[in-house]
């Protein structure tokens, strides 16, 4: 079962990581090279991720969210490759912030595996209203 808190968890592991990788490529040269640098060690992160991921969560949610970071994966190879054909760089921005906002959004929805949520999915509670 997938508490508020395991969500909340891996959460804060996917911004920090996303903030953190921001951090230390933020001085990597416009080059190939340098665009080589900052793909693949997104993609590496996606990988840590996919392995760091099941230490918080469990079901359908961890399965979703590795699946999120395995078309990540595939997404920063795509804008690597969009870099060498000389591509403007919008389509693969907005479409790696869609992609965080969709892995946000998927912690917040509920399946089969977790707690009753009473308020969007969001606080437990461990009765019903009528009891």
């Amino acid at each position: 079962m997938n508490s508020w808190r395991s969500r909340l968890l891996t959460g804060v592991l996917l911004f920090t990581a996303m903030q953190m990788h921001s951090e230390v490529s933020i001085m990597l040269p416009n080059t190939q090279g340098g665009m080589l640098a900052f793909h693949g060690s997104a993609a590496l992160v996606d990988l840590f991720l996919i392995f760091c991921v099941p230490i918080f969560i469990r079901g359908q949610i961890c399965s979703d969210v590795q699946l999120l970071c395995l078309i990540s994966m595939v997404m920063n190879f795509c804008g690597w490759i969009g870099y060498l054909s000389y591509a403007t760089p919008d389509l693969y921005n907005a479409s790696m912030w869609g992609l965080s906002y969709v892995q946000w959004g998927r912690l917040l929805w509920k399946d089969n595996h977790d707690a009753y949520h009473l308020w969007g999915d969001m606080v437990y509670r461990a009765d019903s209203i009528g009891s």
